[in-house]
C-alpha cells in the first residue's frame, strides 16, 4: 500500500466512479492508501482496484479510479473498490464520485464531498460542502460555514460555527447550532434548527418548521402545510407577522416595550396555509 512522508497537513483529491470511501484524520506524519476490489472475485472489481492511480506530489494526493470503458459499443460493467486513506489531522478532502459512500472520522479541514449516489458522514471538518442526489448527509461538527444538499434523504449537522445552507427535496433536515445566517429549502420534509446567531430563512412545501431559540436578525418561516414554532431567546425583543389560513395563532411572549438602541432584537414573520404557528421564549438546551 502506498505510503507518503506528510509532516504537515495535506490536500486530498479523490476522482471516483464507484466506491466506498473511508477517510482517518489523525496526528501523524505520513499518509498511506489502500484502494482493494470490493468483491475480490469480481473480474471488475480486481480491474478497477489495479487501475486505480494513487500519486502524491507537493503536498498533494490524488487518487483516481478508472472511467467506465465501452467494448464494440456495449457498456461495460464498473468496477467497484473500496478505498481507505489515513492522512494528517487538519488535511483537506476534495472528491467527486458517481457512486460512492464517504466515511470520514478525526478532524479534517476544508472538505468538499460530492456524489451522485450514497451517503456522506463526517465527524470534524473545516468549511463544508456536501451534496448527494440520493443519500443522507451527516456531520458532527463543522468550524466554518456548511452547505449541505441531498435530493432525497436526511440531513443532520451539529455544531456549526458559521453560515448554513440546507437543501433538501425529499426528507428532513435538521441542524443543532448555527454560528451565522441559516437557509434551509426543503420540498418534502421537516426543517429543524437549535439555536441560530443570526438571520434565519427557511421554506417546505409539505412539513413542518421549528427554530428552537433565535437571538437578532429576521426570521422568515413558510410552509404551505405544516407547523411553524420559533423560539425567541431571552433578552431578545421580537417584533412578530404570523399568518396561517387553517390553524392557531400561538403567541406565547410576554409584551414589552421596544428594545434601546443597540439591544438585540429579532422580527418573525411566519407563514402557513395548513398548520398551527407557534412564538415562545427559546430553549436553553439543544434541540430536542
Amino acid at each position: 500500500m502506498p505510503t507518503f512522508d506528510t509532516p504537515a497537513p495535506i490536500r486530498a483529491t479523490l476522482e471516483l466512479l464507484v466506491a466506498d470511501v473511508r477517510i482517518t484524520a489523525t496526528d501523524r506524519v505520513d499518509t498511506v492508501v489502500e484502494v482493494r476490489p470490493s468483491d475480490p472475485s469480481a473480474a471488475a472489481d480486481l480491474r478497477a482496484a489495479e487501475q486505480t492511480q494513487v500519486q502524491f506530489a507537493d503536498g498533494q494526493l490524488l487518487v483516481k479510479t478508472p472511467k467506465t470503458l465501452k467494448t464494440l459499443g456495449i457498456l461495460r460493467r464498473s468496477g467497484s473498490v473500496e478505498v481507505e486513506i489515513a492522512l494528517p489531522t487538519g488535511s483537506q478532502v476534495r472528491a467527486d464520485a458517481a457512486l460512492a459512500a464517504f466515511h470520514c472520522t478525526g478532524t479534517l479541514g476544508d472538505t468538499a464531498l460530492r456524489t451522485a449516489t450514497g451517503d456522506i458522514e463526517l465527524q470534524h471538518t473545516g468549511p463544508l460542502e456536501a451534496t448527494t442526489s440520493a443519500g443522507s448527509v451527516v456531520a458532527r461538527s463543522v468550524s466554518g460555514a456548511a452547505r449541505a444538499t441531498t435530493g432525497s434523504g436526511t440531513i443532520r449537522l451539529g455544531t456549526v460555527t458559521g453560515a448554513v445552507t440546507l437543501k433538501n427535496s425529499n426528507g428532513d433536515s435538521r441542524v443543532d447550532s448555527v454560528g451565522g445566517d441559516l437557509h434551509a429549502k426543503a420540498a418534502n420534509g421537516d426543517v429543524a434548527a437549535g439555536h441560530v446567531r443570526g438571520s434565519v430563512d427557511a421554506t417546505t412545501a409539505n412539513g413542518s418548521i421549528r427554530i428552537g431559540a433565535v437571538h437578532r436578525g429576521t426570521v422568515e418561516v413558510r410552509t404551505s402545510m405544516g407547523e411553524l414554532e420559533v423560539g425567541v431567546a431571552a433578552g431578545t425583543a421580537a417584533y412578530l407577522d404570523l399568518h396561517t389560513q387553517f390553524g392557531k395563532v400561538l403567541n406565547q411572549l410576554d409584551g414589552t416595550a421596544a428594545p434601546e438602541p443597540g439591544e438585540d432584537n429579532v422580527q418573525v414573520r411566519a407563514r402557513t396555509s395548513f398548520g398551527d404557528i407557534i412564538v415562545r421564549r427559546g430553549d436553553t438546551e439543544e434541540l430536542r
